[in-house]
């Protein structure tokens, strides 16, 4: 299977080659249909990158912080996987205990 090539393009020559696809097509068109698709995925992964990249490079904690929501929500990780604003990233284990070890 041959491997799709890709290419990088301006983002605003992005967005007005999607407008125009858009308001000369069919919307029962299979094309329009694969476009609609492909630059909805394209601008969902865009928005996810800019939630992340202001996630680690915030001018502000409050701006991180709800980055970091807006990003996790973004990717669909689950709440219950999600550390709290209060809770460390860097929290190590718990050092080994022999008195949680089974005596057979």
């Amino acid at each position: 299977m041959n491997k799709p090539k890709f290419i990088q393009l301006d983002f605003d020559l992005f967005v007005d080659l999607f407008l125009y696809a858009t308001r000369h097509a069919d919307e029962d068109d299979l094309q329009y249909k694969r476009i609609a698709a492909g630059v909805r995925k394209k601008i969902e992964a865009m928005m996810r990158h800019e939630l992340y990249s202001l996630y680690k490079s915030g001018c502000s904690e409050e701006v991180r912080s709800k980055a970091r929501s807006e990003y996790l929500d973004a990717i669909g990780l689950l709440d219950s996987f999600k550390w709290s604003d209060s809770q460390d990233a860097n929290i190590s284990h718990m050092p080994y205990n022999s008195d949680f070890t089974s005596s057979e």
